[in-house]
């Protein structure tokens, strides 16, 4: 036997209002599913408005390429000293001279006949056998003046040399060379008794010249 409405659930108690008498409302039926959403249709295109028109290719200029000058470039001449004359570095004659050496020695003496580019000179001093100085321990030879010459006149290249100790010496080169084993210079002091001054270059540390 089918239940009844009032029955679903259990027991009723006595004098409980039914379902239709407390005024349920019925439960609607399900409505149709609803289909799916038409997508709106494209705005219609403006009347009368054309489309733009397709922008026209420019066409690329014809360059003709530049010329390309070349540039020589002639170094300056290099300017050489002249070659020293035969018998540059040599010195006629007995001179008297105070030699300074490398080690700080200071010898004094006669030397005759020199030549200044020589591996040794010959110093006679006091004895009967002259000494032999080799000229690669020489820092300078003063030649000093005769009794009652005068001082050579001041001539050439002003000079500052600097030694490989750090002393110096200035005067004025009438024979400066950058090659060669040496030069001459005058002292700027001519209140000494020094005629002139030969430079081994060996010796030198810096030359100024000016």
């Amino acid at each position: 036997m089918a239940l009844a409405p009032d029955e679903v659930g259990g027991d009723v108690e006595p004098g409980a209002p039914s379902l239709a008498e407390a005024g349920a409302e019925p439960v609607p039926e399900p409505g149709p599913v609803p289909g799916p959403v038409p997508e709106p249709a494209p705005e219609a295109e403006a009347a009368g408005v054309p489309e733009p028109a397709a922008a026209a290719a420019i066409p690329a200029p014809d360059l003709e390429p530049l010329p390309v000058e070349e540039v020589s470039f002639t170094p300056p001449p290099v300017v050489e000293a002249p070659p020293a004359p035969p018998g540059a570095w040599e010195v006629p004659g007995a001179h008297r001279v105070v030699i300074h050496t490398l080690e700080g020695l200071v010898k004094r003496g006669v030397i005759e006949d020199p030549r200044l580019d020589a591996p040794a000179l010959d110093l006679v001093a006091q004895g009967p056998l002259p000494e032999r100085i080799p000229t690669d321990k020489v820092k300078a030879i003063f030649f000093m003046l005769a009794p009652g010459e005068a001082a050579p006149a001041a001539e050439g290249k002003r000079v500052r040399v600097t030694f490989r100790d750090g002393r110096q010496v200035a005067g004025f080169s009438p024979d400066y060379r950058e090659d060669g084993p040496g030069f001459f210079m005058i002292p700027a002091d001519t209140r000494t008794s020094t005629a002139r001054i030969w430079i081994y270059r060996s010796a030198v540390r810096q030359v100024a010249v000016s």
